[in-house]
């Protein structure tokens, strides 16, 4: 896959999932790293996907943006979210951000997307053998920030 149109897409669909279905202002850094390190946060959640290529989307973000945007997104009371509530709305939102980078990437591509999972974000590890490239975005809200990677497989 080409790395730089990825991260072209990768950029745009983080732009417009989070301002169309989560109406939340925001601004796309990145810190030149490319690393995952920056996956550090109070929830996260992942997503495999094969086609051409294939790899994995990892998503992170505080617990306290995740209430807020889970409150935004299912019309409740901030007070009301619960855990559940929060992990199934990022599981939500990283099926969309992987789906729309990947049509945005190249829309005459079938991929498959596997089903999303929560997981803690310390145990989201890039290790082992030959990992492949890994792109990692860092996006700044008015009040907090999410993270969103791509681990494509050799």
């Amino acid at each position: 896959m080409d790395k730089d149109a990825l991260k072209t897409a990768m950029m745009t669909s983080i732009s417009d999932v989070l301002e169309t279905m989560f109406f939340m202002p925001l601004d796309v850094v990145t810190d030149g790293s490319d690393t995952p390190a920056a996956l550090t946060g109070g929830i996260a959640a992942t997503l495999t996907f094969s086609g051409p290529a294939h790899g994995s989307f990892a998503l992170s973000l505080p617990e306290s943006m995740a209430r807020d945007i889970c409150a935004d997104f299912l019309g409740i009371d901030g007070q009301r979210v619960s855990l559940k509530d929060m992990t199934g709305t990022v599981k939500e939102m990283i099926n969309m951000l992987a789906g729309n980078t990947l049509s945005l990437y190249d829309a005459n591509v079938v991929f498959d997307l596997g089903v999303p999972e929560s997981t803690a974000p310390e145990t989201i590890a890039w290790e082992g053998g030959d990992i492949g490239e890994t792109l990692c975005l860092t996006v700044q809200t008015l009040s907090s920030h999410l993270t969103l990677a791509v681990l494509l497989n050799d």
